[in-house]
């Protein structure tokens, strides 16, 4: 499915960001470092890097690489879903996320997403057992240092990280000190030294991306509507406070999109000043047309249907209830983390593989429920 999306594609870039990322990884490989105006975590430049030394300058050899990803993505959501329900279901959730559009979509783009997304799923597979099989020291360390990668290349990951060991704490009971204490310790072999290299670089301390940074304290500092000679009043504090939950509030609402409604690359004119500036990205595209609209409506409504009726059947078992945690420990972590930047749908794609898990078993107790009934509609 990935490669015949692949091959429709155009040999150009579909988002503006990905100009940044190729300019850090080429800039690497001549001159070992990342660049003045690169300002985002290391990893997906690093990725880009390492594919441009092993096959040259090449957007298809990357759009391959991440199709594989891809692919590998579904052969963990099986694991994970075997472990979590079953073999039919781990099965079930892998075939979906096989065919999901916006799965294949993004491993056509030149964008952290699918990295993120597949260190996320290696990372959450580290932390869930077989059925009657404990969690072990190892693997909780061996997960921190995954989700450590994870937050270098998106640092809106640092919320599930932390997220991530309230979790351990909770659940962990008998080791809930020595768990996520051994889940930061992997965590904070990747990101101390990128700290460090951020203080050297930029004089203070940036844990991952000055950029998310001043993005963040935009919001925080209040929109220019706001601003006046009464900034520091209490009205002016309560007015900044409501506009901020007004903001926040609907961003995430807005994650849970059916549809992509906010492409900035849908805009044609945009788009064409974006080709001016570097003849690399694409002048057409799909974006915003009735197809990938009905198609993105269908697939993610049913999605979310099947996920909401296997969160409901998975929280009536006690035993489950341990993993589902875990997951909506991921998928709100991430969109909260998401909410200040403004969402978009692909942001949603690293998160998506856990709701495909619960669609799938949602699917398959319906199927379940139906065949049953059906049997004993028969015998009757």
């Amino acid at each position: 499915m990935r490669i015949l999306f692949i091959v429709t594609l155009q040999e150009g870039f579909y988002f503006s960001d990905s100009v940044s990322y190729d300019a850090a990884a080429v800039n690497l490989l001549a001159k070992g470092e990342f660049g003045l105006n690169y300002d985002r975590p290391p990893v997906y430049a690093l990725f880009l890097a390492g594919i441009y030394f092993l096959f040259g300058k090449s957007i298809f050899a990357v759009r391959i690489v991440q199709a594989i990803m891809g692919a590998v993505i579904a052969v963990i959501m099986a694991i994970i879903g075997k472990r979590v329900a079953g073999q039919k279901v781990g099965a079930l959730a892998g075939a979906l996320w096989s065919i999901y559009p916006l799965g294949v979509f993004i491993a056509g783009i030149v964008y952290s997403e699918t990295v993120v997304a597949t260190l996320l799923a290696c990372g959450v597979m580290s932390l869930i057992t077989d059925q009657n099989k404990r969690l072990g020291p190892k693997s909780v360390l061996v997960g921190g240092i995954i989700f450590g990668a994870a937050a270098l290349t998106k640092s809106v990951v640092l919320i599930t990280i932390s997220a991530i060991a309230l979790w351990l704490f909770s659940w962990e009971r008998s080791r809930r000190i020595m768990f996520p204490c051994l889940f930061l310790v992997g965590v904070s072999l990747l990101l101390i030294p990128w700290t460090i290299h951020n203080f050297y670089i930029y004089g203070q301390l940036v844990p991952l991306s000055p950029r998310d940074s001043k993005e963040v304290a935009a919001k925080l500092h209040g929109s220019p509507n706001l601003i006046s000679a009464k900034e520091r009043s209490i009205k002016a504090s309560i007015d900044h406070l409501v506009h901020l939950t007004g903001h926040f509030g609907r961003e995430f609402l807005h994650y849970w999109q059916l549809y992509p409604d906010t492409v900035v690359m849908s805009d044609p004119v945009y788009r064409e000043n974006a080709h001016k500036k570097n003849s690399r990205i694409v002048r057409k595209t799909l974006f915003g047309t009735e197809i990938t609209t009905l198609v993105s409506i269908v697939s993610v409504g049913s999605m979310f249907l099947f996920g909401l009726i296997g969160t409901g059947i998975m929280w009536s078992h006690k035993e489950k209830r341990r993993v589902l945690s875990l997951f909506y420990i991921m998928i709100l972590s991430v969109a909260i983390g998401h909410t200040p930047f403004g969402n978009k749908i692909r942001y949603r794609v690293p998160i998506e593989p856990y709701i495909i898990i619960l669609c799938a078993y949602g699917l398959w107790q319906t199927w379940v429920a139906i065949s049953g009934r059906y049997l004993v509609d028969r015998k009757v």
